[in-house]
């Protein structure tokens, strides 16, 4: 019987000769990817839109198909009326991007997480390993004094056993919660969640993940930006980039650091002077940091762009950050890093951009807007 294991791993040794269904030819390979496998399931993490109420009930709309089904039980948080946050049960599943619950609650509503994110995976007998792909939720930014920009989820593969149950990250939100995002874990292949900088009072670094990051095959993350050195260092995750706001504060922010999942861009900014400031751009990798924010300065102020993304499916498709806003004593926000599934937005005024699809961190806001909200974590299952 051939051995699962090696058939389809990726980098697999190559033998000179004649291939046989064990062995992986090295022109077929690709860095994540198990060559003569098939992708057979695709699940990410849900964000909620909009939530409306009609006859009892509450219709929750997500940006992405749900794959929920009816009976199944949801946990909503970070809606904008409380009363659509809680435990519920599915009553029905109308289309692929809306549900509903029973409810009293009545009004329109925007945004929120479907979470925690346990979905069952319907594996083929027979079936023993399966090689996954996890990409974390991306970070979630924060606005106003202490403005940073969400690092990028990160990614692991590998084999493990087959199992019937999986978790999928949820987006990093720093405008509700402390912008840390939710794992992605199949079998023993876990992929942390992204988080926004460990930053305050006057200083920012960048989005990063702290004792939450993991090396890859032996490459170590990349150092924080520091005083000295503004940009964050290139490693497995890249570094975030360092700024500092206040009277003390500077005018610019570092970039953060390139990786397998990128940094975030440093928030800088001098307060009560007209001295021009800008933000950091997002580290790039298969999935991007968040841009930072230029805030504080009564000058001009220009906000980081988010970092880069890559398809892991298709390596040809590159996937873009947001863009970040400028104005003089206004704007300033930083915009979202590009997920492996989809690009960053931008970010708008003094609101930071949100994550792309999969990972993306979300960017910095400035005083008086909002933080964007990091991209759902992704799960991709090989067989």
């Amino acid at each position: 019987m051939s051995n699962p294991i090696r058939r389809g791993q990726a980098g697999s040794p190559v033998s000179g000769g004649m291939q046989g269904d064990n062995a992986t030819p090295f022109a077929n390979t690709h860095f994540i990817l198990p060559y003569g496998l098939r992708l057979q399931q695709t699940l990410w993490g849900n964000i909620i839109s909009t939530t409306t109420a009609a006859g009892g009930y509450a219709t929750y709309t997500t940006t992405y198909n749900h794959l929920f089904v009816p009976n199944q039980s949801v946990t909503i948080t970070s809606t904008s009326v409380t009363g659509y946050s809680g435990t519920f049960t599915i009553y029905d599943t109308p289309t692929a991007t809306t549900f509903r619950i029973a409810t009293a609650t009545t009004g329109a509503s925007t945004g929120g997480y479907a979470t925690p994110i346990t979905l069952p995976t319907s594996i083929p007998a027979g079936i023993t390993f399966v090689y996954a792909i996890a990409i974390g939720g991306g970070g979630g930014g924060y606005a106003g004094g202490n403005a940073s920009s969400g690092c990028a989820g990160g990614i692991s593969w590998g084999w493990t056993l087959a199992t019937s149950s999986c978790v999928v990250g949820f987006s990093g939100d720093g405008n509700v919660n402390n912008g840390l995002a939710g794992y992605t874990r199949y079998g023993h292949i876990m992929a942390v969640g992204g988080q926004p900088s460990n930053g305050g009072g006057i200083t920012s670094f960048g989005g990063y993940l702290n004792q939450l990051a993991a090396n890859y095959f032996g490459m170590p993350v990349g150092a924080n930006g520091s005083p000295t050195s503004f940009n964050g260092n290139n490693g497995s995750h890249g570094g975030g980039g360092y700024g500092a706001y206040g009277a003390s504060g500077t005018s610019t922010g570092g970039n953060g650091g390139n990786g397998i999942s990128g940094g975030g861009g440093g928030s800088a900014g001098i307060s009560g002077v007209s001295t021009a400031t800008t933000g950091g751009n997002g580290g790039s990798g298969f999935a991007g940091g968040g841009g930072g924010a230029a805030t504080q300065s009564t000058g001009s102020r220009t906000g980081g762009n988010g970092g880069s993304g890559n398809s892991i499916l298709t390596p040809s498709i590159a996937y873009t950050g947001g863009t970040g806003t400028s104005g003089t004593n206004a704007n300033g926000a930083g915009g979202g890093g590009a997920g492996v599934a989809g690009n960053g937005s931008n970010a708008s005024g003094n609101n930071g951009g949100n994550g792309g699809l999969g990972g993306g961190g979300g960017g910095a806001g400035p005083s008086g807007g909002t933080a964007g909200i990091g991209g759902a974590g992704i799960l991709y299952l090989f067989y």
